[in-house]
């Protein structure tokens, strides 16, 4: 089953002025976030990242409250190695549907009793 991936942007920094310009946002925040399957099955993977964003062009700028959050993911994903963060979440959602280790019972441990339904 392929892996389901999202954006979200978490958090974003702003310069008061700029060039003339005002509210400029100059950092942003986000979660990357990947899923397999569905349900009580689905197993996930998250990259949580931050990235500087260049100076504005005065003609293309956009006013903070015209802002739109997929705006803002176009800005993250032309910062961020896409391909990096999907190995990453990758390997986090194989580790748990293969764990590489796992708690083991003590075999000179008494095993935990079970209630007796009365």
């Amino acid at each position: 089953m392929a892996i389901k991936y999202t954006w979200k942007i978490t958090a974003m920094k702003k310069a008061p002025s700029m060039d003339g310009l005002s509210d400029v946002i100059t950092g942003i925040n986000f979660e990357y976030k990947g899923v397999k399957g569905t349900g009580d099955s689905a197993v996930e993977g998250t990259f949580n990242g931050a990235c500087p964003i260049a100076a504005p062009d005065k003609d293309n700028f956009t006013a903070l409250k015209d802002l739109k959050e997929a705006d803002v993911i176009v800005w993250a994903k032309a910062s961020h190695p896409v391909e990096h963060m999907n190995d990453v979440i990758a390997k986090q959602i194989a580790d748990q549907e293969t764990p590489k280790s796992v708690d083991a019972d003590m075999p000179w441990a008494p095993a935990p009793e079970t209630p007796v339904e009365e």
